[in-house]
C-alpha cells in the first residue's frame, strides 16, 4: 500500500515531482522542480478517472521533461467503485511495475506509478506524448490508421500466445469467476438505461434479443477464454492510441491507458477497436483484410497452429462480448459533454450494427435464434 502521493490535481507539488523524478533516474541531486503549472489536456475528468497535464519548470533551466501526464483514481466515490470493483487503478500500476519491460509495444515512459489499496486512490506519472495525434474515435480511423494499430498489438499478442499461464498465473483472465463476478453486475445495472438513452439503436432484432444477452453473459466470457488466449491490452479505442511520425523518430502507434489489461481471448482487442472506432462503412468494407492482416502478423512472429477461420471464429466471439462494454458506457454514465454522449452513441449503434451485420444473434448463449 502506498499514501505517500498526492491523490487529486490539486495537490501536486514541485517537491514531490522532485524526488520522483529523481527516483526515477530523470533527474540528479541538484537538480529541482521549482514551479509546476496545470495546462489544458482536454477532458480531465473521464469515464473512472481523472487525467491531467503540467507543465513543469526546473533549477537549473531544462533539466527534465518540459511537461508530464498524470492519471489519477476518479474521485466520484461512485465511479471509484466501478473501477476498483475491477481492479482497473491495480492492473495499470502492476503493468507499469512489473510487467511493462516485459512487453514487446511501444510504451509511454513510466516516472511513478502506485495506489492506496485503503482509499482506492492511485497515481500514474507519465511521459507526455503531446507531440502525437490522439486517434478520433468519434470521426473513426482509417483502414491504414487500423492497419498500425494491429502492426502495434500483433507482437504484444505474439509475445505471449503460449507462455501466459506461466509468466502471468495470477493474472485475471476473461473467463475467471475472479473477472466476471465483480464484472457482470456493472453491466446489469446499466443495460436497460443504454436502451433508454439511446432506443433508436436498438429498434433491431438484437434490441429483442438483448434478454437473453443478458441472461447469457457469464457463458459468453466463459466462452472467451474457451480457445487461445494471451496477454491483451483490453481496451483499443482510438482514444487510448497515439499516432506518431516516423520520419520525426516517433513511434507510428503508440497506445496508452493500460488499466484493463489482462489475458483474453486476443481478439477482443481487434473487436473492440472496430466496433469503438471504425464507422459502419469502414468496417464492412475493410474487416475481413484487417484480420486477415492480424493472422499474417501472428504466423509471421512465431504463433503456430492457428488458422485464419479460427482468427474470424474467435473475432465474432469478441464482437458480441464487447457489445456489452459499449452499453456499459451508454448506459452507466452521464456525459459530460456533446463528444461524450456522440461518442457514447456511434459506440453502441457501431456494436449493434456489427452484431446484426456478421449474424451473431445465434452465438448468444441459450439463444434459439
Amino acid at each position: 500500500m502506498h499514501s505517500d502521493f498526492p491523490h487529486t490535481p490539486e495537490a501536486v507539488e514541485p517537491k514531490w515531482l522532485t524526488a520522483t523524478l529523481r527516483n526515477h533516474g530523470s533527474l540528479t541531486s541538484d537538480q529541482q522542480v521549482v514551479a509546476v503549472q496545470q495546462a489544458s489536456i482536454g477532458d480531465i475528468v473521464g469515464v473512472v478517472g481523472e487525467v491531467a497535464r503540467f507543465e513543469l519548470t526546473y533549477a537549473p533551466n531544462k533539466a527534465g521533461p518540459a511537461s508530464l501526464v498524470i492519471k489519477f483514481a476518479h474521485r466520484n466515490p461512485e465511479n471509484r467503485a466501478i473501477a476498483n470493483n475491477t481492479k482497473m487503478y491495480e492492473r495499470e500500476v502492476i503493468f507499469f511495475n512489473e510487467i511493462a519491460h516485459q512487453v514487446q509495444a511501444p510504451l509511454t515512459t513510466c516516472f511513478f506509478a502506485a495506489m492506496d489499496t485503503t482509499t482506492g486512490a492511485n497515481i500514474v506519472v507519465l511521459e507526455d506524448l503531446r507531440d502525437y495525434q490522439v486517434g478520433d474515435q468519434v470521426t473513426g480511423i482509417s483502414f491504414e490508421q487500423a492497419k498500425q494499430v494491429v502492426a502495434t498489438l500483433a507482437p504484444l499478442h505474439a509475445r505471449f500466445f503460449s507462455s501466459w499461464a506461466t509468466e502471468f498465473p495470477e493474472m485475471l483472465t476473461i473467463a475467471s469467476d475472479a473477472y466476471i463476478e465483480p464484472f457482470v453486475p456493472g453491466f446489469l445495472g446499466c443495460w436497460e438505461a443504454a436502451m433508454t438513452n439511446f432506443p433508436h439503436c436498438f429498434d433491431n432484432p438484437l434490441g429483442e434479443a438483448m434478454p437473453a444477452y443478458v441472461a447469457g453473459l457469464k457463458a459468453l466470457m466463459k466462452r472467451m477464454g474457451d480457445g487461445p488466449m494471451t496477454f491483451i491490452h483490453g481496451d483499443v479505442r482510438m482514444d487510448n492510441a497515439m499516432f506518431g511520425d516516423p520520419a520525426r523518430g516517433q513511434h507510428p502507434v503508440v497506445m496508452i491507458d493500460w488499466q484493463n489489461m489482462m489475458v483474453s481471448n486476443p481478439l477482443q482487442d481487434l473487436a473492440w477497436m472496430t466496433t469503438s472506432s471504425w464507422t459502419i462503412e469502414t468496417r464492412r468494407a475493410n474487416e475481413a483484410s484487417l484480420l486477415a492482416e492480424y493472422h499474417a502478423a501472428l504466423v509471421g512472429l512465431g504463433v503456430q497452429d492457428i488458422a485464419l477461420e479460427t482468427i474470424t471464429e474467435r473475432y465474432d466471439l469478441a464482437v458480441l462480448f464487447v457489445l456489452n462494454f459499449h452499453m456499459i458506457i451508454a448506459g452507466a454514465f452521464v456525459p459530460s459533454t456533446e463528444r461524450a454522449k456522440k461518442m457514447a452513441e456511434e459506440g453502441v449503434h457501431r456494436a449493434v450494427q456489427a452484431v446484426l451485420d456478421r449474424g451473431l444473434l445465434n452465438l448468444i448463449p441459450g439463444s434459439s435464434s
